[in-house]
C-alpha cells in the first residue's frame, strides 16, 4: 500500500518542478525575480534555486521508476495509479509554470495548446481544477478497484 501511495506521489514531484523550472526558463528577468517558488543562485525570493528543483525532477522520475519496479498490483491498477498522478501533475504542472511566468496560477479561459502545427482549444481558469478531481477519482479506483 505504501508503493500504491509513493508512486503517484513521485509523478505528481516531477511535473510540479517540472513546470517551476519550465517558468522559469521562459520567464522575463522580473517574474525571474518576483515569483516565489524559485530564484537564481544568489537571490532568495523563492523556496529554493533553479538546480534544487532539478533535483526535485530528477528524484520524481528516478522515484516513479523504482516504485514501478517493486509495485505489485495488476497492470489496470498500475495504470489507472499513472494515469491519476499524470492528471494532477499536469494541472500543478501548468499551475507552476503559469505563476512563474504570468504572476497567476490560471490559464486564460479561451486558451489553446499549440502542438503539432494545431491549436487545440484547453479550458482555462478554475475549470482546470477538473483535473485534479478526476486524477483523485482514477488514483483511487486504481488503488481499491485494480
Amino acid at each position: 500500500m505504501i508503493l500504491e501511495i509513493l508512486f503517484p506521489l513521485f509523478i505528481i514531484m516531477y511535473w510540479f518542478s517540472e513546470g517551476v523550472t519550465e517558468g522559469y526558463t521562459w520567464a522575463k528577468p522580473k517574474r525571474r525575480n518576483e515569483n516565489k517558488l524559485i530564484h537564481s543562485n544568489n537571490k532568495s525570493n523563492g523556496i529554493m534555486d533553479y538546480h534544487g528543483w532539478r533535483i526535485f525532477e530528477n528524484l520524481g522520475i528516478w522515484g516513479t521508476v523504482i516504485t514501478a519496479f517493486f509495485l505489485d498490483v495488476p497492470v489496470k491498477s498500475f495504470l489507472l495509479i499513472g494515469v491519476g498522478a499524470w492528471l494532477i501533475g499536469s494541472f500543478l504542472y501548468e499551475s507552476a509554470l503559469n505563476h512563474i511566468y504570468y504572476g497567476k496560477i490560471w490559464k486564460p479561459v479561451d486558451y489553446k495548446w499549440h502542438i503539432f502545427g494545431k491549436d487545440i482549444p484547453w479550458f482555462g481558469g478554475k475549470k482546470s481544477l477538473v483535473l485534479v478531481g478526476l486524477g483523485l477519482v482514477i488514483i483511487l479506483l486504481g488503488i481499491f478497484w485494480g
